[in-house]
């Protein structure tokens, strides 16, 4: 009797971490297909950046509003490119947890070197190098955040106009 009240529990368990979708961090293959059908209609229903503050909380809802970016934040260390904040987020779409998306905003009133340096580089060439690595980055269009996208999939045509959607909605918050 108790080998088989351990075995139902085992399979009851085994069934409850499945469900949950243990490692499946960004969503699953149909919440990345339910964005594609929301990303046609991105740019041309979108809330307007003026609704949000303008910080990089703002900026978070602003892109979650439009959703083109899901889930809950890590927070970053900012300070290793000169910024005063930062987030990270990482979610599927058109494939699964694919895509990483990592915000930052600066106090442009005070700059430190650091974040000039940065901030240079990436107006002058779409990169910056840290630890000697070339990280493809995108400003703001009020040169007050900073968006570095990645996405795995780089064989879509769809995710490359996700990509230029987010990057359009990202350049015009806050002009």
């Amino acid at each position: 009797m108790k080998k088989i009240m351990t075995a139902l529990l085992a399979v009851a368990i085994a069934g409850t971490m499945a469900a949950c979708g243990v490692g499946d961090v960004g969503g699953s293959s149909s919440a990345g297909s339910s964005s594609k059908a929301a990303s046609s209609q991105v740019v041309s229903s979108a809330p307007s950046a003026s609704a949000f503050d303008n910080s990089l909380t703002g900026l978070e809802k602003y892109l979650a509003a439009n959703s083109v970016i899901s889930g809950d934040p890590t927070a970053m260390q900012a300070e290793f490119i000169g910024a005063k904040s930062g987030a990270k987020y990482q979610f599927g779409y058109n494939g699964n947890n694919n895509v990483t998306v990592e915000l930052y905003e600066f106090d442009t009133g005070s700059l430190s070197s650091t974040a000039q340096t940065v901030l240079d580089e990436v107006k002058a060439k779409g990169t910056f190098t840290i630890m000697e690595q070339k990280i493809s980055a995108v400003i703001s269009d009020s040169g007050k955040f900073l968006m570095i996208y990645k996405d795995t999939v780089t064989d879509k045509d769809e995710n490359k106009t996700r990509q230029q959607q987010v990057t359009k909605l990202f350049k015009e918050f806050q002009k």
